[in-house]
Formats: C-alpha cells, sequence, structure tokens
C-alpha cells in the first residue's frame, strides 16, 4: 500500500505538471498581437534645431522597443525623409523596424486635391523615402501608407494602387472603414482595389468610441499621460480576451519626450511583461492573410551607435547611442569616397 500510494502521489505530481505546462503552452499559443506604429514628422523647412529635436524623440521611441527586440513600423513622411535621410536610414536599415509612407509632410489633405496632385505628392514622398537604405545591402521597398490625420478618399487609394503599395493604415475600427468591415479588427481587403485596410484600434469609454493614437488622444480629447496609460493597458487586457490585436500609432511630436513617453514606456513594460507579440504592419497583414500563420520570429536590435557615409549612407557601427553631431573625415569602405561621421556625444 505505501508503494501504491507513492505512485499515485508521483502520477498526481507529473500530472500536475503537464496541465501546468499545457496551461503555459496556451497562454503562450495566442498572446497578444501588438503592431506599433510610429509616426515620424517633423514640420516643413525645419531648422538644424528642430531636426535634431525630431531626431531625438524619434529614437526616444525606437529605442525602448528596440532594446528588447520588439518589431514596429515608422511611418515617415516625405519631409522628414528629405530632411534626415542619414536618421531615417539609421531607423530602416534595423532587422525589427519597418519603413512605411506617412504622407508627404505634417498635416496635409489629400481629400482636398484632385488625383493627378496626389498621385505627384505621393510619389515624391515615396521617392524620398525610397532612398533612405545603405549601398551595398538589401532595398527595403516601401509597402505601407498612412495618410496624415487619416485624410485620404477614393482617388488616394487609386495612386497608392498605381505606386504599388500592399497596405493602407487610414483607417480605425467602427469610425473610418470600408462598407461591410465596421468592426474588423483585423486587416482586410479593399473591394475593388488591390489594397489590403489596416484598422487602428479602437476603444469604448463612457459610451464614446476613442481611436488609438496619441496625437488624437492628447490634442483633441486632452487626456492625461496618466489617462492615456489606463487607456492602453485596458484596450491590451480587451485584445486578449477577445482575441483582437492592438494597432496604436504614436507620434514622436507627441510621445516622443515627457510624460506621454513615460506612458508609452510603461506600457511596453506591461504589454512584454504580459507575453505581447510585436508585430510590423506588414507582418500583421501577412497574418490576416493566411489564417493560423505563425507568429513571426521577434530578431534582437542592435542599439549601438552608428556613423553614416552622406555619398551612399553606408552605416559603420560604434559602440554607444548618439545624441548630439561632431564631424570626423575618413575614407568610407563601401563606396571608396571620403565620408563625414555623423557621431553624436552621449
Amino acid at each position: 500500500m505505501p508503494h501504491a500510494r507513492r505512485m499515485a502521489a508521483i502520477v498526481c505530481f507529473l500530472g500536475f505538471l503537464l496541465l501546468g505546462s499545457v496551461g503555459i503552452a496556451l497562454s503562450q499559443e495566442k498572446p497578444v498581437v501588438v503592431n506599433l506604429m510610429i509616426d515620424a514628422d517633423i514640420t516643413p523647412s525645419p531648422t538644424h534645431e528642430q531636426l535634431l529635436t525630431a531626431d531625438f524623440s524619434l529614437r526616444n521611441l525606437t529605442t525602448p522597443a528596440d532594446s528588447s527586440g520588439s518589431n514596429l513600423t515608422i511611418f515617415v513622411s516625405g519631409n522628414i525623409a528629405a530632411e534626415d535621410r542619414l536618421g531615417v536610414t539609421s531607423q530602416g536599415n534595423r532587422p525589427n523596424h519597418e519603413l512605411a509612407m506617412h504622407g508627404n509632410m505634417l498635416n496635409e489633405k489629400l481629400s482636398s486635391m484632385p488625383y493627378g496632385a496626389q498621385l505627384a505628392a505621393l510619389t515624391g514622398a515615396n521617392g524620398s523615402l525610397s532612398i533612405c537604405y545603405v549601398c551595398g545591402q538589401a532595398h527595403r521597398e516601401i509597402k505601407g501608407f498612412m495618410p496624415q490625420t487619416f485624410d485620404q478618399n477614393n482617388d488616394t487609394l487609386k495612386a497608392l494602387e498605381q505606386l504599388g503599395f500592399v497596405y493602407d493604415a487610414g483607417f480605425q475600427r467602427g469610425l473610418i472603414y470600408r462598407p461591410g468591415h465596421e468592426n474588423d479588427t483585423w486587416p482586410y481587403t479593399i473591394g475593388g482595389y488591390n489594397l489590403t485596410a489596416v484598422p487602428v484600434s479602437t476603444f469604448t469609454l463612457s459610451g464614446e468610441r476613442l481611436y488609438l493614437d496619441d496625437e488624437y488622444i492628447k490634442d483633441v480629447k486632452k487626456f492625461s499621460s496618466s489617462q492615456w496609460y489606463d487607456l492602453l493597458t485596458k484596450k491590451f487586457d480587451e485584445s486578449a480576451k477577445n482575441g483582437d490585436p492592438m494597432v496604436v500609432v504614436f507620434s514622436n511630436l507627441v510621445s516622443g519626450t515627457g510624460d506621454y513617453l513615460d506612458a508609452y514606456t510603461k506600457f511596453l513594460n506591461y504589454a512584454t511583461s504580459r507575453g505581447a507579440a510585436f508585430v510590423t504592419t506588414m507582418q500583421l497583414v501577412e497574418m490576416a492573410a493566411v489564417k493560423g500563420a505563425k507568429l513571426p520570429s521577434i530578431q534582437p536590435s542592435n542599439a549601438s551607435r552608428v556613423t553614416f557615409c552622406p555619398s551612399c549612407a553606408a552605416e559603420a557601427k560604434t559602440e554607444k547611442p548618439i545624441i548630439n553631431i561632431s564631424v570626423k573625415n575618413q575614407s568610407c569602405s563601401t563606396c571608396g569616397q571620403n565620408k563625414t561621421n555623423s557621431t553624436k556625444k552621449s
């Protein structure tokens, strides 16, 4: 009998371990899918100081995600791509970053333009962004778009299709949507166009549906940073319960500094501690297209300081994070020309 009792206890213990491991596997099988959309913007014709501030605020948003290897998408306006080519190249060259287009300039209204003007503006922005890559390395095709202030019309879709874009993130669940897709949380095909709509997440608070964009939340709804953080965590928990992805927009002009930056980093910690799977927008589109697709692997990033050749934008890694610029000439190993090292003092 003692032997039988011991055997029974061992069986029960092993069963407990098995159930526990199954529970862990189940909890990890469907983690909350989080798509961080980083809105990189700058005022037209920026001063040198404004350019440095924009670059610094963008790094404030990407560095916390990079430290854990979390995937994200940076939506870059044509204006900032032209003004800060090296900074955009640095961001786009990281393996966990996707570069996408955020219109041509801050607060532009595409819907007020005829088709020809929209096509010209988007073509110019796409050209500025497409050259932000390192010579000799794989060129990353720009596949995604999000309009400034979500302003667009059918001519925008026509122009995007003409330019060969894959997805348009100018939609919001239950607020801005294509017919029949009011409640869609995952990307869906836009009828009549060879494009995929990506809806930004919304959350109903006190009977009002709010879309998860920090600029809207701060400037329009006047939420404090703590209220914004509470909204983010509530949406995360709701997404976990419903099996929905969480798609949220953070602007460098809002969350790149101050209290809203604190709310952003706190949310990243909250989501990471609960096993969130961070994906780029393109990865989210691919997941929606293939039901049951395996979650993409998270590639760790290198958060070291980088320098670039102004002729070909070739990257040379150095040892520390960067803030302020200093200059030194040397020969570029990629194109052979003298280059200026854009290093920055910590």
